[in-house]
């Protein structure tokens, strides 16, 4: 059994290295965090300025201009989005679908 080896994907080996660990740092420029979460730049910013991210938590600043998201904190502050009054809303959802079915067979 013989084995080729085209020699100009080799050259590719660098860049790949740098994407496999760019993508996997735990922390997200605002480009790469609204692209992680599937949402805009500007809905990044608003949640910065409302202050739903927090400075040492969910992101932190270097320099002026740069600031990174940790990803982690990230992730659990989405998850956390999906709870009210501490109950999951799948299970809110489920709580009215049950009642809604229940309401309409006494119609």
């Amino acid at each position: 059994m013989s084995t080729t080896v085209d020699f100009d994907l080799l050259k590719l080996l660098p860049e790949i290295k740098d994407m496999l660990i760019k993508f996997n740092s735990p922390y997200l420029s605002k480009k790469e965090l609204s692209s992680y979460l599937k949402v805009s730049e500007s809905f990044i910013k608003n949640k910065l300025y409302a202050g739903e991210f927090v400075l040492g938590i969910h992101y932190f600043k270097i320099g002026e201009a740069k600031i990174l998201f940790d990803r982690l904190e990230i992730d659990k502050w989405l998850k956390g989005k999906g709870e009210s009054d501490g109950k999951p809303l799948r299970q809110k959802q489920q709580t009215l679908s049950k009642y809604i079915s229940q309401r309409s067979k006494d119609y």
